[in-house]
């Protein structure tokens, strides 16, 4: 029963210290701090002698939220079914892409430049003029493939390509 109550006395001393090493020794009101998210943690002390409590408050600043990658149509080629469109995306308006990025971006312009059969997505001028180019070279081909980063085909078939290849195939509106 010693060991226990002296464990405890151990506990309690540790998150006595931590909420005094934390503190910064000046009060402030908590309606001046509202400004950003607070993050609580509770921390709760069992032992023998009466229980005590100890929390810490601690101001985070939230993260930065990098918006939808920025792109422009480079070029339109007219169908029967449905054009065909060359997106250039600006690698310098977004942060890591995923899949999902890649998809949404597609259906964006699906929706508002129909009719579209066809989209290739692409981060870099040169693979831009090459994927439209059906007179371009294997090679061509391969030196761009890492910008080549997405299809949309018959409309509906998303095919992800170059850095998103391990992602496979999606189907647009599902």
């Amino acid at each position: 029963m010693q060991c226990g109550t002296r464990l405890s006395s151990v506990a309690v001393a540790i998150a006595l210290v931590s909420v005094a090493c934390t503190s910064d020794g000046s009060e402030q009101d908590a309606s001046s701090v509202d400004t950003q998210a607070q993050v609580t943690t509770l921390v709760s002390v069992a032992a023998t002698e009466p229980q005590r409590e100890s929390t810490t408050t601690t101001t985070s600043v939230p993260k930065t939220v990098l918006s939808a990658p920025e792109y422009q149509i480079v070029d339109r080629i007219e169908g029967d079914s449905g054009d065909t469109v060359i997106v250039l995306l600006d690698p310098e308006t977004y942060g890591p892409l995923t899949d999902l990025d890649l998809y949404d971006l597609i259906a964006e312009v699906v929706e508002l430049f129909p009719p579209i059969a066809v989209v290739h997505v692409v981060d870099e001028a040169a693979a831009a003029n090459i994927v439209a180019n059906p007179d371009a070279s294997d090679d061509e081909r391969t030196a761009v493939a890492a910008n080549y980063l997405a299809r949309l085909d018959d409309g509906v078939k998303i095919i992800y390509l170059g850095p998103f290849a391990s992602s496979g195939t999606a189907v647009l509106g599902s």
